[in-house]
């Protein structure tokens, strides 16, 4: 089976990479787009709205993006050759009153789509488009019961329910196209009981799920001290769930890492970030970011669109140059999804040319 998840997808774009080679500009290939930041949950663990971590800076939980803004911006995709667009919290995509026609909008240009969720939205009319036209959508569950659900997003004791009944809904969905995956996030609450979950979410029909622990500070050795106590339970249960659970319908992608083993995402010694040319993030307040770990943050903020449209921006000396001042040694000790990309990346541009013939 071919991989979903891998780090080497961007040099399947040559043409973009010798073009920064050249020192120009290429239009993103994929676009985290966040339309709205309402949401119909309020998980604790939200990275926007967790005050010890350093998201949501800026984010105001009213904005969202125009109709008529939403519209110009599917049109300058379209016209950039961008080749993706995720839709991403923020708030829940589906609290979108315009997300139906834009997903139709950008499928009808040519332009794939997917969406994170947390799937309490996610049926009729809406389930069906992106069941047909979306390439993937990842829900994020992290509780098998309805207590332990509404304890942790904030919800009523009915919405676990509702949820799964979502999910095999449209797991369920005739001639689906659309991928459905799951992020399991590991926290203290529910880490007795992985095993459970991931029998569940199977049992719902879900194609594959991720297991990864969640963040709680910005500081490694507080998430490490977060989950040392935590960690060989969960491993247990996952190493079984890894040996029993898998078949050709269903994945499990363990991203479940040892505390302390990571910390080298929060450090970086390099000095440009290769793949802010590449992915680019735009919030609901219709501001453009360097990438989903600096969305809401000044220090992720590349401009805005307020007073232009989005390749007026991006082909604009000021993104240019805003980007060029991004140096992670400095700007990024933080965790970083890029960071393993941007370490191939910079193989690949380091290379001395008069080598590489000696593979």
């Amino acid at each position: 089976m071919k991989r979903l998840y891998t780090q080497s997808k961007i040099f399947h774009y040559p043409q973009h990479l010798e073009k920064l080679a050249r020192g120009e500009q290429s239009p993103p290939i994929h676009i985290r787009l966040k339309p709205t930041n309402r949401c119909n949950h309020r998980c604790a663990y939200c990275c926007y709205r967790n005050p010890d971590l350093f998201l949501g800076q800026l984010m105001n939980e009213q904005d969202q993006i125009s109709r008529e803004k939403m519209i110009e911006m599917v049109g300058d995709f379209a016209v950039m050759g961008v080749k993706a667009v995720t839709f991403s919290g923020g708030g829940e995509p589906l609290c979108y009153p315009h997300i139906e026609d834009t997903v139709a909008a950008l499928t009808d240009a040519g332009i794939k789509v997917a969406m994170l969720s947390n799937a309490g939205l996610l049926r009729g009319e809406v389930a069906e488009l992106l069941a047909a036209k979306a390439t993937w959508l990842r829900v994020s569950m992290d509780a098998t019961d309805a207590a332990g659900y509404a304890a942790s997003r904030g919800v009523g004791d009915g919405e676990f329910a509702k949820v799964c009944a979502n999910l095999a809904g449209f797991a369920a969905t005739p001639g689906r196209h659309c991928v459905l995956g799951l992020n399991l996030i590991v926290t203290r609450e529910n880490h007795e009981r992985i095993g459970e979950l991931l029998h569940l979410v199977r049992d719902l029909g879900v194609d594959h799920v991720k297991v990864s622990g969640v963040v709680v500070s910005n500081e490694p050795a507080e998430n490490d001290a977060y989950h040392l106590p935590i960690y060989p339970m969960v491993r247990r249960q996952l190493d079984q769930a890894l040996a029993t659970l898998p078949n050709d319908k269903f994945a499990i992608i363990d991203l479940l890492h040892q505390p302390g083993e990571r910390r080298q995402l929060y450090q970086k010694g390099y000095h440009w970030c290769p793949m802010s040319r590449f992915l680019v993030v735009i919030g609901a307040d219709s501001r453009v970011y360097t990438c989903q770990d600096k969305a809401y943050t000044e220090s992720g903020l590349l401009g805005s669109l307020a007073e232009c449209s989005f390749a007026g921006f991006w082909g604009s000396a000021a993104a240019a140059n805003r980007l060029q001042e991004i140096d992670p040694a400095r700007d990024c000790r933080h965790h970083c999804v890029a960071h393993q990309k941007n370490l191939l990346l910079l193989d690949y541009f380091e290379s001395a040319p008069d080598h590489l013939e000696f593979i």
